[in-house]
C-alpha cells in the first residue's frame, strides 16, 4: 500500500504531497474565531458513543441532507464501510475513472474487492467528484451513466470529500447522487485532527451495513471530536454571512494559488493554461525534464500512484506566501 500518511521530513522541505487544506483551516479559525473549547462536563461524551454517531450531530446532519446519516472515523474509513457493504450485497467489481486516488485501489482488495480502472465491467461504481487528483466534476457528462447504472442495479458511491463550497465556484450546485455519499470534515473545513467524516444514506440496505461495519470495527467515534463539530457547525448555521465570509476567502485563496502555480517554468512543471479552472485543492501536473524535488527540497507524490507515471499531484491549499516560495523554488531547478 502506498505511504500516503504525513511523512518526516527533513525541517526546511516543504511537504506539498499530503492533502492537507492548510489555508482552508486558516479561514476557518480566523472568521470563527476556534481556540480552545471548554466543553460540556456530561459523562456521556466519555462513554461508548452510538454506533451512528453522536445524536445532536447526526439529526443536524440528516436535517440538512434529508437523509439517514452515520458519522465515521474519517472518509477513509467511510469508504472501508461502503467497501464492505458492497461486498456484502455480492458487488465485486468496483469501476472508477483514472486517475484515480492512489489509495483506492488497495483499500478496495482489503475488503476483498476488484478494482477496475474504467466503468467497463463493473457491477458497482465509485466517484470522487471533483476527483482527486485532477478536480475533474461534469455532472453533465455524468447524468447519462448515473441514470443507466441506476436502471442496471449498479450501486454508486459517491465519494464527496470536495463536493462543498470550499472547492466549487460560486452558486455551483449540490444535488445528491448515488446511494451513498461521502463526506470529509478534513477537506470540508480543514479539521483533520478531529478525524470525523460522514456518510449520507438514501439507500436503506447501505445504511444497514455501514453501521454494521462501524459497530464492529470501532464502536462508533470519539463523542469528544463529534461534540466539538456539533458546536461549530450550530455556530456556522447562525452566521449564515460569516459562513460565506470563509467560503468565499478559501475559494479565493485556492484561485490565487493557482494563479501562482501557472508562474513555474515549464521545464519544471507543465502547468495547463487553464489551471485556474480546475476543480478542488489539487494541481496534476506532467513533470518537465527540469523538474527536482529534492533540488527543491519539497516533497511531492508520483503519479504512478494514481495510475498516470509521469505525472506528479500538487497540494495547492497554501496561503500566498507560501505557495510564493513553493513557486520559486520550483523554478529555482532551472538554476
Amino acid at each position: 500500500m502506498p505511504l500516503l500518511a504525513k511523512p518526516i521530513l527533513p525541517p526546511d522541505w516543504i511537504d506539498v504531497s499530503v492533502g492537507e487544506p492548510h489555508v482552508v483551516r486558516e479561514h476557518l479559525m480566523d472568521v470563527f474565531d476556534i481556540g480552545v473549547y471548554d466543553l460540556p462536563k456530561v459523562n456521556h461524551m466519555y462513554e461508548y458513543p452510538p454506533p451512528n454517531g453522536y445524536k445532536p450531530l447526526v439529526q443536524l446532519l440528516e436535517n440538512k441532507h434529508k437523509a439517514p446519516v452515520i458519522v465515521t472515523n474519517g472518509a477513509k474509513q467511510a469508504l472501508g464501510a461502503c467497501f464492505y457493504a458492497l461486498q456484502q450485497m455480492g458487488k465485486l467489481k468496483i469501476g472508477m475513472r483514472t486517475p484515480y486516488w492512489a489509495l483506492i485501489p488497495p483499500l478496495v482488495k482489503m475488503h476483498g474487492l476488484e478494482p477496475l480502472t474504467s466503468f467497463e465491467g463493473s457491477d458497482a461504481n465509485l466517484m470522487l467528484l471533483p476527483n482527486n487528483p485532477d478536480g475533474f466534476s461534469d455532472l453533465d457528462f455524468l447524468s447519462g451513466p448515473i441514470k443507466s447504472w441506476k436502471e442496471d442495479g449498479v450501486p454508486l458511491v459517491h465519494d464527496a470529500a470536495y463536493y462543498t463550497p470550499v472547492y466549487l465556484p460560486h452558486g455551483h450546485q449540490l444535488p445528491q447522487f448515488g446511494d451513498v455519499q461521502i463526506y470529509s470534515i478534513s477537506k470540508m473545513l480543514g479539521l483533520s485532527g478531529l478525524r470525523l467524516g460522514y456518510v449520507v444514506c438514501p439507500n436503506k440496505e447501505f445504511y444497514k451495513l455501514i453501521l454494521e461495519y462501524m459497530e464492529a470495527m470501532t464502536v462508533g467515534v470519539s463523542i469528544v471530536s463529534q461534540i466539538f463539530l456539533h458546536d461549530l457547525l450550530n455556530r456556522m448555521n447562525g452566521y449564515p454571512t460569516l459562513v460565506g465570509n470563509f467560503e468565499g476567502r478559501s475559494q479565493m485563496s485556492l484561485d490565487a494559488s493557482k494563479k501562482l502555480v501557472a508562474q513555474v517554468d515549464p521545464e519544471v512543471l507543465e502547468v495547463p493554461a487553464d489551471v485556474t479552472l480546475t476543480k478542488g485543492m489539487f494541481g496534476w501536473f506532467k513533470t518537465g525534464p527540469k523538474f527536482n524535488q529534492e533540488k527543491a527540497k519539497i516533497n511531492f507524490i508520483d503519479g504512478a500512484l494514481f495510475g498516470v507515471p509521469g505525472m506528479v499531484r500538487m497540494n495547492l491549499a497554501f496561503n500566498s506566501n507560501q505557495m510564493q516560495e513553493i513557486v520559486k523554488r520550483l523554478n529555482s531547478c532551472k538554476e
